[in-house]
């Protein structure tokens, strides 16, 4: 090799991080020893698990350190690949290949021992270099750290966008099955038996047309009940019902339920209890909480056999008020209770005298609570009734 190929091949190395420390005379020895390679796009150079023994500059072109598909790094010109193995022997942790026609020079174990003897600022280099790629991998380290946290979060976004997706086509469904059965049912028998009456008025006799009348009477208010339920739950799943809390005396609002409520519990023989129904004002919704005992106070009549008790009790603690309906009724199995406020496992039963319903009530009440930032749970076992427990907070 002639001197100015040495020359070429110093100034080079001048620019490679481990030899910056290096004076010319030991790069001109370096550069007398290195060997060139030529290797074409897609050869390659070393491969995972092979004992490294050589160090590898690259003059021109590209080359992928990988392990199968998965890429490490790509390195261009410059850049210095296998450093380490001018060390120690090791097994190859990659695989090397060239991305393009690259040209290489290639400096082997034993003549970097033999030349770097006496002299240690190529071993300073290499340590310079092994510095520099930890702090590279810190730095990595970090922003894959980073990006991992990221991912997380948008896995928790797609999770609830995935259960609201799901409760979305939930509510689609229970709207569906409404209309379809439980509004059109109703309807269909109000038509039969306005019908008799239109045709048949002259031929029944006074106590069936009085049968008839308490018939459409009584599908006329539950019809009216489950389209108020249907109209309220449609605002509160479109965001258009939000609460406007104030101060009012609970005992007052259970009372005035109770009254409504009386007639239909007398007719079915059933007592409703009041227990420690004190004054005291809380701060919520009062529609709303009068909805929330309407519909436990109307569901336990619906599910307590005649001569059945229905007990309405309150409880004062330091901040709420607990609401309790408790009922000797039919109660619930675990399935029942299970699916109680999950839209998509609501089941619809008859009540004791054949009342039928929809269960919707009930997420209104779940709805209306949690919205007045308070709670609803439930307790049952079958054949011996139900306990609902909600919390109202108190005024301040």
């Amino acid at each position: 090799m002639d001197s100015k190929d040495i020359e070429r091949r110093v100034r080079f190395l001048r620019r490679v991080l481990i030899f910056e420390e290096s004076p010319d005379s030991l790069l001109a020895r370096i550069a007398e020893s290195l060997t060139e390679m030529e290797v074409s796009e897609g050869e390659n150079i070393v491969l995972k698990g092979e004992l490294g023994d050589s160090m590898y500059i690259i003059l021109d072109g590209r080359v992928k350190v990988h392990d199968s598909d998965y890429i490490f790094t790509v390195l261009k010109s410059g850049d210095v690949f296998g450093k380490y193995y001018l060390l120690d022997q090791e097994e190859r942790s990659a695989t090397v290949t060239a991305l393009s026609h690259t040209f290489l020079l290639r400096f082997e174990q034993e003549e970097f021992h033999r030349i770097t003897q006496n002299e240690n600022t190529v071993f300073r280099g290499i340590l310079k270099a092994l510095v520099r790629r930890l702090r590279d991998m810190n730095i990595i380290e970090e922003q894959l750290a980073t990006q991992n946290t990221e991912i997380l979060h948008q896995k928790e976004i797609l999770e609830k966008q995935k259960q609201e997706l799901l409760e979305l086509n939930a509510t689609k469904d229970k709207f569906f099955s409404i209309i379809a059965h439980d509004l059109r049912s109703p309807i269909s028998t109000l038509i039969s038996l306005s019908e008799v009456l239109r045709t048949d008025m002259d031929l029944l006799e006074p106590f069936q047309q009085k049968e008839i009348l308490e018939s459409l009477h009584d599908l006329s208010k539950n019809y009216l009940k489950l389209l108020d339920n249907l109209l309220q739950w449609a605002r509160v799943q479109s965001g258009r019902m939000i609460p406007e809390p104030a101060d009012f005396d609970l005992a007052e609002a259970i009372r005035d339920v109770i009254s409504f409520y009386q007639p239909y519990a007398l007719d079915k023989q059933i007592r409703l209890v009041e227990r420690n129904i004190a004054p005291v004002k809380v701060f919520a919704d009062k529609n709303m909480i009068r909805v929330v005992l309407r519909n436990l106070i109307s569901n336990a009549i619906k599910f307590t056999q005649p001569g059945g008790e229905i007990h309405i009790i309150t409880i004062n603690k330091d901040s709420w008020v607990e609401v309790i309906v408790q009922d000797n009724g039919l109660g619930m199995s675990p399935e029942v209770l299970y699916g109680m406020f999950k839209l998509d496992k609501t089941q619809s039963s008859n009540g004791t005298a054949g009342e039928r319903g929809t269960g919707l009530g009930l997420h209104l009440c779940k709805e209306f609570v949690e919205l007045n930032k308070g709670t609803i749970k439930v307790e049952s076992q079958k054949g011996f009734g139900s306990i609902f427990n909600f919390t109202i907070p108190k005024s301040t």
